[in-house]
């Protein structure tokens, strides 16, 4: 397991007029409490996903890849992720493969969708499974058009 360990401490005040319902005082009570927690956060790329709208040209002919990236960390599934979709709307999930690292699954990732033709596929969404979680980009219109040399780079996700 990776992650990371997380320190609470907890202060209190006491004086004799705090009681409890049983009358017993704080007094003489350890004032400070301190504790620990594994967070068990950093997690590996399990699944990748692209969504295709309901568009005549939506697919493509292209092999497609995807980046994934948290801070200075980042890895590339195996090439190609995706052979040519084209098999209508919906999502396209595959696994992971090729991506190692683990990322942190409470915060942002970024994706990149990487192309190696001119032949625009156009995405809704797309993104990460992180451990068990989905990590999404949505695009800002009806669909974003990528390719080997357009509007390809890092699209960071929602959460």
């Amino acid at each position: 397991m990776k992650g990371y360990n997380q320190k609470r401490t907890r202060k209190r005040t006491c004086d004799d007029s705090t009681k409890n319902q049983h009358g017993k005082s704080c007094k003489g009570e350890p004032l400070e409490d301190e504790e620990t927690r594994f967070r068990d956060v950093c997690k590996h790329v399990t699944k990748v996903f692209i969504d295709l709208p309901d568009y005549y040209h939506a697919g493509t002919t292209a092999d497609l890849w995807m980046g994934v990236r948290q801070g200075s960390i980042q890895c590339k599934t195996t090439r190609p992720t995706w052979d040519a979709p084209d098999s209508g709307a919906g999502r396209y999930w595959r696994n992971g493969y090729g991506c190692s690292n683990t990322f942190d699954s409470t915060k942002k990732v970024d994706v990149y969708l990487y192309s190696d033709s001119s032949n625009d596929v156009y995405v809704t969404k797309m993104g990460a499974r992180i451990g068990s979680v989905d990590k999404t980009w949505y695009s800002s219109g009806s669909y974003t058009a990528i390719d080997e040399d357009e509007k390809n780079g890092w699209y960071t996700t929602t959460s």
